[in-house]
């Protein structure tokens, strides 16, 4: 019997995160906030609406991912003159130490992952996922 497809991305998606898992709980991170260190380090400062509608995640869930991120000393709040309710978000100092020692981490699991597969091949693959992505939420792979 060949193993449906949404059951194959489960699998490898929860592997991956296996793989990872380990090094996060050493790091003291939990799951949601790699990708927040990941968007800050791209994005500099941002809304916290901007993780939300990024991650396509609720915005409750994005602001208790923060808290505890704040209390850790991975990012801070900042409030922006005239705009009461819109606090931006910034990665620390630590935020960057911590996001630095983390790609160390997540490429030696890209590498395992990725073992065996030629380079023509990792670039189908990074189409497919992209084109995945698109077609379930009409929107471009960021």
């Amino acid at each position: 019997m060949q193993i449906p497809f949404h059951v194959m991305v489960t699998k490898a998606l929860l592997a991956q995160r296996n793989a990872v898992s380990p090094y996060l709980a050493k790091e003291g991170l939990s799951p949601g906030q790699p990708k927040i260190l990941a968007y800050l380090i791209q994005h500099d400062q941002c809304k916290q609406r901007d993780l939300a509608d990024y991650y396509n995640i609720e915005a409750a869930t994005v602001s208790r991912i923060l808290s505890n991120m704040e209390e850790k000393g991975l990012i801070r709040r900042e409030s922006r003159p005239g705009e009461k309710r819109a606090a931006t978000v910034a990665i620390t100092d630590e935020g960057k130490r911590i996001f630095a020692r983390m790609q160390v981490h997540f490429k030696e699991v890209e590498r395992r992952e990725l073992e065996g597969f030629s380079e023509e091949e990792q670039a189908l693959l990074r189409a497919f996922l992209q084109r995945l992505y698109q077609n379930l939420t009409g929107k471009e792979l960021e």
